[in-house]
């Protein structure tokens, strides 16, 4: 196969040449720059309005989702944008919920005994009111159980929500719903230790 002949075939001409940890470093990369710094937070707005960063994300949880699932549900609205993009990259269809803590509801088709997958693009958001780590997320997992949907898997795009306290956010959905998280990145990197020594370069 010639060189053309990849870059026609490929549904994004970079992963013809790149490895998948180079695609997910160049896409981290990507979203930390759309957010602003210093404050510790990320504007997940600013993230989901780029095409270029949800093709990819989609692309990357799509790995994550567990074989037999069934339908996606997310938040409205936040979750929409990048729920979207999943769904139109993996062909599955997806109910939202909508309001806060116990007042949250699902809406739109769906059916019980369906295997769900919730997908939460900033786990510890702030706009969530419920307290703990796993906030945002609770919720809709919640909705979907009471409307009798198996729920195995929580996705994130970005998880601020790991050093908020003690317990992970994979800790607490496992023990109160016996569900799976996993977040492609974390909100932020991790910064270097002070006590690193420099290395003699010579």
């Amino acid at each position: 196969m010639n060189l053309a002949q990849v870059l026609r075939t490929a549904p994004d001409a970079p992963s013809a040449f790149q490895s998948a940890r180079q695609r997910s470093a160049e896409l981290y990369a990507d979203i930390l720059a759309v957010a602003p710094g210093g404050d510790g937070r990320v504007d997940i707005e600013a993230v989901q309005s780029r095409p270029s960063i949800l093709r990819r994300t989609a692309a990357l949880l799509s790995e994550a989702l567990p074989p037999g699932t069934d339908r996606l549900v997310c938040a409205a609205p936040e979750g929409i944008a990048v729920t979207t993009a999943l769904a139109l990259h993996t062909g599955l269809p997806f109910a939202t919920v909508t309001g806060t803590g116990d007042d949250a509801r699902l809406t739109g088709e769906a059916h019980a005994g369906e295997h769900a997958v919730v997908v939460v693009p900033l786990v510890g958001a702030a706009q969530d009111p419920a307290p703990g780590p796993a906030q945002g997320a609770a919720p809709v997992v919640r909705a979907a159980l009471d409307a009798g949907m198996r729920v195995s898997h929580v996705l994130s795009v970005l998880d601020s929500g790991s050093a908020s306290g003690d317990r992970s956010v994979a800790d607490v959905l496992r023990e109160q719903y016996e569900v799976r998280f996993h977040a492609l990145f974390p909100a932020l990197p991790a910064l270097p230790t002070t006590d690193q020594k420099e290395v003699d370069p010579r």
